[in-house]
């Protein structure tokens, strides 16, 4: 076959492959109308795009893990006693996001907000000191430096103790380290292992979906979770200031319902079924604190962190408070916001002035002016990444936890946030909000309509492809 010859098979086929997608992608539930439209966009007009989106954009990986999450959720039906005795703590407040979340509120928590990576790790250390019998981590990024090196070095001596250490991360967030830096860990008992979405092994091909969740359980009794990575720039970097971020200890029954998520991503990951008793204690009440969890997945047809943070935003008669590194949100949301600010709520927005991508920072300012004109204000934080992620309604619901609000974290990715009703929770979340806007520029409506041309055309140029960043 003569080079020609190659080329003119190769565009042939190429093209083929493309248009024999396109009935795929039609098929795909989980992907909004604008997601749809820029892949068939792509495939039709870029060569090669077909290949892109096998890799990237279909669903097969979801539908596995729902299957096997399924079988879990039965044997944990089975074996565990412990979800009958915690019905008697369960509590209806929202009861649309029971339906939802598929898990209802629980009474009778604690919720210790962590404002910063100095305060996170410290109880991150103090759980794995002193494990007695269990702990369950699970994150998007581990980098092996200073603070990676030191969770890592004291989960092994929890393992040599005789303590049961799992440790899940995403392969696409940590893909800088190799499953080399946890053979100490190994070699002293515990496990390691990926989120595997991309295995061709086990017939998995998707590169696009990521595990994001933050999770760290204790011996079933306290939980973390929140933003936080193990990583210098979220705790100790010496010469740049961390990110600013926010995480969570929780105490109380709702432990139970995030143990059981990490039960799912472990056995989606591994093939071993979490279901004994002693990874579900008996939690007894010890707070006021309303706990639910909203444990967002592509796997299922409900965009839980979504619909869940919608619900909020349209309770709310007096004040949001909305942090997030990533605002590129769909219809839905930006309308909910809209009609807040139109009734007389104060809605309040702040995102970093400049992202970890620079592309993402034109991305959300092109929704500015979707916002601005109808009173939500805009702040901007100027020291360095802001990676929290919270929401803050009337100074009693306060949801935090891994989820953006990108397209990113609301469809494809697994993400885990908690919703606490609690004015004291809340008061500490609008506590955290206020003192992080002291170090933001708000931007007028004046402001955003004389930027320079060039951001007018970054805007333009990027604002189509959301769907796909």
């Amino acid at each position: 076959m003569t080079i020609r010859d190659w080329i003119v098979t190769s565009t042939a086929g190429t093209a083929l492959l493309q248009w024999i997608l396109i009935p795929h992608l039609l098929s795909q539930r989980c992907k909004s109308p604008n997601s749809t439209l820029a892949w068939l966009w792509a495939i039709i007009f870029i060569p090669g795009m077909g290949i892109f989106y096998m890799l990237m954009g279909n669903e097969r990986v979801q539908r596995k893990r729902l299957a096997l999450v399924r079988a879990l959720d039965s044997q944990l039906e089975v074996t565990s006693g412990n979800r009958r005795k915690r019905r008697a703590i369960l509590a209806a407040s929202m009861p649309e996001l029971e339906r939802v979340n598929g898990m209802p509120a629980t009474m009778g928590n604690t919720a210790s907000l962590l404002p910063d990576g100095t305060s996170f790790f410290p109880v991150l250390l103090e759980f794995i000191a002193n494990a007695k019998h269990h702990l369950h981590l699970e994150f998007y990024i581990w980098r092996n430096d200073r603070a990676g090196k030191a969770v890592r070095d004291a989960l092994v001596k929890a393992a040599q103790r005789g303590v049961q250490v799992r440790v899940l991360l995403d392969e696409i967030g940590s893909v800088f380290l190799l499953r080399s830096f946890f053979k100490p860990l190994i070699a002293a008992g515990g496990a390691f292992s990926w989120f595997h979405s991309f295995s061709p092994r086990r017939g998995r091909f998707n590169l696009n979906l990521r595990n994001h969740r933050k999770l760290v359980i204790a011996d079933g009794l306290v939980a973390l979770t929140g933003g936080m990575n193990v990583a210098d720039e979220y705790w100790r970097s010496s010469n740049i200031l961390p990110y600013r971020d926010l995480g969570v200890k929780i105490v109380g029954p709702l432990v139970a319902q995030l143990a059981e998520v990490f039960a799912q991503d472990w056995y989606f990951s591994t093939g071993q079924a979490l279901t004994a008793e002693d990874y579900y204690p008996p939690v007894e009440p010890c707070g006021e604190v309303m706990g639910q969890v909203v444990a967002g997945a592509p796997d299922n047809d409900i965009d839980e962190v979504q619909l869940s943070t919608i619900a909020l935003l349209y309770r709310a008669e007096k004040r949001i408070r909305l942090i997030t590194p990533y605002f590129v949100p769909e219809p839905p949301m930006l309308a909910a916001l809209q009609l807040a600010a139109m009734r007389g709520v104060d809605v309040a927005l702040l995102v970093p002035q400049k992202c970890d991508r620079f592309y993402l920072t034109h991305v959300m300012r092109a929704y500015y002016d979707d916002l601005l004109p109808h009173g939500v204000r805009i702040l901007e934080y100027q020291p360095r990444m802001i990676h929290a992620k919270s929401l803050t309604v009337d100074g009693l619901y306060t949801m935090v936890g891994s989820a953006n609000l990108d397209i990113r974290s609301l469809r494809i990715n697994f993400e885990l946030n908690v919703l606490l009703t609690c004015r004291d929770t809340a008061s500490g979340a609008d506590h955290f909000f206020d003192t992080t806007a002291a170090e933001a520029r708000p931007v007028t409506l004046e402001e955003y309509q004389r930027r320079p041309l060039r951001h007018k055309i970054a805007e333009a140029v990027f604002r189509p492809a959301a769907p796909l960043l």
